[in-house]
């Protein structure tokens, strides 16, 4: 299933951020394994959609890693994360730094279900065009959110790389 709509996006979301979250009532290896071999089929079609698919499997891969429902999807999630690194890891790009450079994947996975939600929706970038606030916040969740720098194949190849080491 790939979502051409902003709000089919919302409800896959929704999904991964519950298994994240551990309520997920529905067959969680089952939905992982989905966006993994989407993720796969995206790189493939080097689809827009690929940091989605990405990302979602970031959102999703701790509770496939460490909670280890199902071998398979772990093993497929691990394939997938590899096929980005692979694919993503040496791409260029004129970005000095990305999220993946300082974000531990455990902390903070709260809001990436915000950033997947911007990434979904086109009209909702992040402030890249305003100042940093006074406190010169490093913050990628806060005044530094766009597009553009998390859809970043570095980026997604870092948070691939970190994700398989995890």
């Amino acid at each position: 299933m790939t979502p051409a709509a902003s709000a089919a996006w919302d409800d896959v979301i929704g999904t991964w951020d519950e298994i994240r979250q551990g309520y997920y009532l529905g067959d969680a290896p089952e939905a992982v394994l989905e966006c993994a071999t989407n993720l796969e089929a995206s790189l493939r079609a080097d689809s827009p959609d690929t940091a989605l698919w990405t990302l979602g499997l970031v959102l999703t891969g701790p509770y496939v890693i460490h909670a280890r429902p199902d071998a398979a999807a772990e093993a497929r999630v691990l394939e997938a994360m590899g096929a980005v690194e692979q694919a993503a890891g040496e791409a260029s790009c004129a970005h000095d730094e990305h999220p993946c450079d300082d974000m531990p994947l455990d902390d903070e996975l709260d809001a990436l279900r915000g950033v997947l939600e911007m990434l979904a929706h086109p009209g909702r970038d992040g402030a890249a065009d305003e100042p940093f606030p006074e406190d010169d916040s490093d913050n990628w969740f806060e005044h530094r959110m766009t597009r553009e720098i998390w859809a970043c194949p570095r980026n997604l190849a870092g948070f691939a790389r970190a994700l398989v080491g995890a």
